[in-house]
C-alpha cells in the first residue's frame, strides 16, 4: 500500500465475512477493548473528579481530531466538490458520526442529559460495532479510513463504559423522558436527511429494513419498542442499585445505633 492509498483507500479489495469476522484482527480489537475499560477503571476509580474530566476531555478531544482529519482528507481525495457531496462529507448522518458528536459537545459542556443519551445511545451503536462490524476490519489493508473506523468505535465503547463505572452518568426516572427527546431529534435528523437534505438515501436504516425481517408491519415499530425497553433498563438498573444501597446505608446506620 502506497502513501497516498493509505489515505484514499485505493487498490484494497474487501475480505467476505467469513475471513475477518471474529478473525485474529476482530478478536484483538474485542480484548484490546476489554482491557483498556478495565485498565482505565482501575486506574481512575479512585482519582478525584479533576482527574477524570481530564481524562474524558482527551478522549473526547482524539475523537473531535478524527472527525475533523477524516473530513478533510475526504474533501482532499473527493473527485468532485459540489454541494451535495460537500455536506455528505461535512454532516454526521450516520448513528454512530451522530453519537461520537454527541459524546464530544457533552463533555466538554458538562451537560448531563447529552452524557446519560450518549452512553445509551453509544452503547448500543459501539456494540452492534464492535460485535459485528460492518467496515474497518472488512479490508486487506488497514488503511487511515479503516483505523478511523475501528479506532473510533473502541474508544467510544470505552467513553460509555468509563462513564459507568467512573459514575459520571445518573439515571433517575423522573428524567427518563430527556434520552426519548434526544432519540426523536435524533431520528428527526434522520427523516430530514433522507427525504429532504438527500432525498432516496437510507441514512440510520430509516426507509429500509436491514435486518430483512419480514414483518407484516412497519419495522420501526419493533425498532421503537426495543429502544425503549432498553432505554427502561438502564433507569431500572440504577432503581435497583439504589434501593439496595438505601437498605445497606440503613442496616448500617442500625446496628450502629445499637452499639
Amino acid at each position: 500500500m502506497s502513501f497516498e492509498e493509505f489515505w484514499t483507500n485505493e487498490n484494497n479489495p474487501s475480505l467476505p465475512k467469513s475471513e475477518y469476522l471474529y478473525g485474529t484482527r476482530h478478536i484483538i480489537v474485542l480484548i484490546l477493548t476489554v482491557i483498556a475499560c478495565v485498565a482505565f477503571t482501575l486506574i481512575f476509580y479512585k482519582r478525584s473528579e479533576r482527574a477524570k474530566r481530564i481524562l474524558f476531555k482527551v478522549f473526547a478531544s482524539i475523537l473531535l481530531f478524527f472527525e475533523v482529519t477524516s473530513r478533510i482528507v475526504n474533501l482532499i481525495i473527493a473527485e468532485s466538490l459540489n454541494f451535495e457531496e460537500i455536506m455528505k462529507i461535512l454532516l454526521p448522518m450516520h448513528m454512530c458520526s451522530v453519537m461520537v458528536w454527541v459524546f464530544i459537545i457533552a463533555i466538554f459542556t458538562k451537560k448531563q442529559v447529552l452524557l446519560n443519551y450518549g452512553v445509551i445511545g453509544g452503547l448500543l451503536a459501539t456494540i452492534a460495532f464492535l460485535l459485528y462490524p460492518a467496515v474497518g476490519l472488512n479490508k486487506v489493508y488497514m488503511s487511515f479510513t479503516c483505523i478511523y473506523s475501528v479506532f473510533s468505535h473502541m474508544l467510544g465503547f470505552i467513553t460509555v463504559i468509563l462513564l459507568m463505572t467512573l459514575k459520571q452518568v445518573r439515571f433517575e426516572f423522573k428524567k427518563i423522558w430527556q434520552p426519548f427527546v434526544c432519540f426523536a431529534i435524533m431520528f428527526a435528523w434522520g427523516v430530514l436527511l433522507n427525504w429532504v437534505i438527500f432525498p432516496g438515501s437510507d441514512y440510520m436504516y430509516l426507509r429500509n429494513d436491514p435486518l430483512e425481517l419480514g414483518l407484516s408491519f412497519p419495522y420501526h415499530i419493533l425498532y421503537g419498542i426495543i429502544i425503549v425497553l432498553y432505554t427502561c433498563l438502564f433507569y431500572l438498573i440504577n432503581f435497583i442499585i439504589d434501593k439496595v444501597k438505601t437498605k445497606r446505608l440503613a442496616a448500617a446506620a442500625n446496628k450502629t445505633d445499637k452499639i
